[in-house]
């Protein structure tokens, strides 16, 4: 297995610091219908771009390894990389359900929890960032 270069890993940092500053720029707004919905795309993004950047750095390949999102935070966990498991577990299951068009109770509940994803997804930025 070959080493993401450095270039590469700078690359996904970017595109994953860009991600969360868009939500933290969402989540500042007033909490209307419109802009509680744009937080949530935008956590939706911030959380993909979270997936990719773990596995830029465990250098591992789409076509290659066949990992579901739970074992990437595995490993971003094992490596050092995340905090506080239960919350990535719950977030990979808030992820899911935004994407299976809930109903407002639902996008409310994860609506709320949006600020402390916010963190997570910060540490994790932050601890791959001290890795290059």
């Amino acid at each position: 297995m070959s080493q993401t270069p450095s270039p590469q890993k700078k690359v996904l940092l970017t595109h994953l610091d860009w991600n969360l500053q868009r939500l933290d720029e969402a989540l500042k707004q007033e909490s209307t219908d419109y802009f509680k919905g744009a937080a949530l795309q935008r956590f939706g993004h911030a959380y993909t771009m979270a997936i990719k950047t773990i596995r830029g750095f465990e250098n591992l390949q789409e076509e290659a390894v066949e990992t579901n999102d739970e074992q990437y935070i595995e490993m971003a966990n094992q490596n050092g990389w995340t905090d506080d498991p239960p919350k990535w577990q719950e977030m990979i299951a808030d992820f899911k359900r935004i994407n299976q068009k809930p109903d407002m109770q639902e996008t409310d509940a994860v609506y709320q929890k949006l600020t402390s994803y916010q963190q997570a997804f910060k540490n994790l930025y932050s601890n791959l960032l001290n890795l290059i």
